[in-house]
């Protein structure tokens, strides 16, 4: 809710402007809108040159992720071609054929000697490890420690059905997938495949190559330092490879996603209340994702030279602007200031047309509007007197209906009648009936009463009426309660009864039922009466609504007072059909229909 100091002081302002001179307004409003498109234009810009920043980073990233690619698939290569190398060594091969015989711990003596030489002339080569078929180690070199299996088989390897479906191929793992147990704080990639026997292509043992994690960083450490950027690698088992600490807060899971299948992508996420720009590389050949994190506070510094030049730009634009804004409110006010000498005869009442001479422009179009305006107004005040002198007459109506003398002399020859005859029970409920219809529907000479005295009204109504006519009427209500407390002018409902009786089911020549229901609808009262008398055909129910044929305070009387009081043609409607009795409904939106407060 806006507090009552800040109403006030808005109030305040705004009649304020509103007292100011046209040449005033133009220029504040001018001024407004230009603060309003710098502000904005500021933003668009802004968001524009974020994004193409953000767009050519990201093609940078992404082609530099590329290039670590290529790396890391050359340094794969390598050591690939290394363990083909060890694999193709003829001590390797018969010390792997001949297991568990004789000669077996000369070739193991051979080929570790080979194997330390290569390792230490190698750096890409940390360790190498020769496993036979049944899962037993036959060799094993490792520049900083030979590490301990933590498992009992090969077969019991995560990787172990990989491999081998892969008959000699390899596939890499993060510290050999378990397989080997790494020194503390160390982590390696192992790059690991099936040794098959040259001459009969059939799987002799296993090997494992650990390749430093270190020298994986080393592949593409040239390539990060720009922006300040650190690089991810994922293997596919979800492992992580970094040359930096890896943040926290990283959502890689909505960079997948996001990217829908492409091979690459970039987004920008917030880590730490910094936005960074992440973007990937799905390495096809390794299996791997390339991730590049780069904050965009360290991108924003390459535009900050933009961002001055644009700002004098839009300096001196708005300089010009102002200026240009005092010479339009002069020329625009000008030619207003001798239409308005013309139009004084107005404040005192008199409305003549505006005689001067304009163009074809806007001055001109307001001049003519104004004329067809006056002509209009004059239009408007001859009808408003009409209206008023039917009104009137509609009220005069109103009180006649109030008095009606044949009502009366009817209703008392039913008493008379009824006395006669000895019957006082209902003579006293007809008097009774009487005075209330008369003190309900005088009610201190009140045109508004609500709904429960209107009903009230019409309840005495139809109670005279069965009590004249005996079994030839018979009525029920269907009210809905939250209806009584709503407004109405008085005598509407009472009208449109009697029409039904006298017009609908007398004519038929037996009884018949009058219902009268009134409910809430969304935003409207409705109100309904409806008999199973004769009925109308449609030129009557056109007849009627047009109000053609003699005048009188029933039905057409009711539509032409509903109309004026509620100033619409559509507040009365009537369904018909003959020999299917009537329906009239009046509906009044709620707004029209105060509360009376009961």
């Amino acid at each position: 809710m806006i507090p009552q100091w800040f109403a006030r002081l808005w109030d305040g302002i705004w009649v304020k402007l509103r007292n100011l001179r046209i040449a005033a307004k133009i220029m504040i409003f001018y001024f407004l809108l230009l603060v309003f498109t710098i502000s904005i234009s500021s933003f668009l810009y802004q968001a524009i040159n974020a994004r193409i920043m953000s767009e050519k980073i990201s093609e940078v990233s992404v082609q530099t992720l590329r290039s670590i690619n290529l790396n890391i698939n050359l340094l794969m290569d390598t050591v690939n071609n290394y363990s083909k190398m060890i694999l193709a060594n003829e001590s390797v091969q018969n010390m792997l054929r001949n297991t568990g015989r004789q000669n077996d711990l000369r070739n193991q003596r051979t080929v570790t000697r080979y194997l330390i030489e290569l390792t230490e002339s190698t750096p890409l080569i940390e360790g190498v490890y020769l496993f036979g078929n049944d899962g037993s180690r036959y060799a094993a070199v490792d520049r900083s420690s030979v590490k301990s299996t933590s498992i009992r088989l090969l077969r019991d390897a995560s990787w172990y059905h990989d491999v081998t479906r892969l008959k000699g191929g390899y596939i890499l793992r993060l510290n050999s997938g378990g397989a080997l147990i790494p020194a503390k704080g160390s982590s390696f990639v192992s790059l690991i495949r099936v040794v098959n026997d040259l001459n009969t292509q059939q799987p002799i043992g296993f090997m494992i190559i650990n390749i430093p994690g270190k020298a994986v960083v080393n592949a593409f450490a040239g390539l990060s330092t720009k922006y300040d950027s650190r690089i991810i690698l994922q293997t596919e088992e979800g492992d992580f490879i970094s040359n930096l600490p890896q943040l926290p807060e990283l959502d890689l899971e909505q960079l997948f996603q996001h990217a829908n299948g492409l091979d690459s992508n970039s987004i920008t996420q917030k880590i730490g209340g910094r936005s960074y720009l992440v973007s990937y590389l799905k390495a096809a050949k390794l299996r791997w994702k390339i991730i590049s994190v780069i904050p965009f506070d360290e991108l924003s510094k390459e535009s900050r030279l933009l961002n001055w030049i644009a700002f004098f730009f839009i300096l001196v634009n708005s300089v010009l602007l102002v200026a240009g804004t005092v010479l339009i409110s002069r020329f625009v006010t000008h030619p207003i200031h001798r239409l308005l000498k013309s139009m004084k005869g107005v404040q005192k009442g008199v409305f003549q047309r505006v005689d001067i001479k304009t163009g074809n422009d806007e001055i001109g179009e307001l001049k003519n509007g104004y004329n067809i305006m006056i002509e209009e107004i004059q239009k408007l005040i001859a009808k408003l007197v009409a209206d008023q002198k039917i009104k009137r007459k509609a009220e005069l109506d109103v009180l006649q209906a109030q008095i009606k003398p044949h009502f009366l002399y009817n209703t008392f020859d039913a008493i008379s009648s009824l006395a006669l005859a000895g019957r006082n029970t209902e003579v006293y409920q007809l008097i009774k009936a009487l005075g209330s219809y008369y003190r309900i529907s005088l009610n201190k000479g009140r045109e508004i009463i609500s709904i429960a005295e209107e009903l009230e009204i019409v309840k005495n109504y139809l109670t005279i009426q069965q009590i004249r006519y005996q079994d030839a009427l018979s009525f029920h209500l269907d009210i809905d309660e939250r209806v009584y407390p709503y407004q109405i002018p008085k005598l509407i409902l009472q009208p449109l009864v009697e029409n039904a009786l006298y017009h609908g089911i007398r004519p038929t020549g037996e009884p018949g039922v009058i219902a009268i229901a009134a409910r809430l609808q969304e935003d409207c009262l409705i109100l309904t009466v409806r008999d199973d008398g004769v009925g109308m055909t449609e030129a009557r129910i056109a007849a009627i609504m047009e109000g053609e044929g003699s005048s009188g305070f029933g039905l057409r009387g009711t539509i032409e007072r509903l109309r004026i009081f509620y100033n619409t043609l559509n507040v009365l409607q009537i369904a018909s059909q003959p020999g299917c009795g009537t329906t009239l409904t009046i509906t009044v939106p709620l707004k029209e229909a105060a509360q009376s407060g009961e």
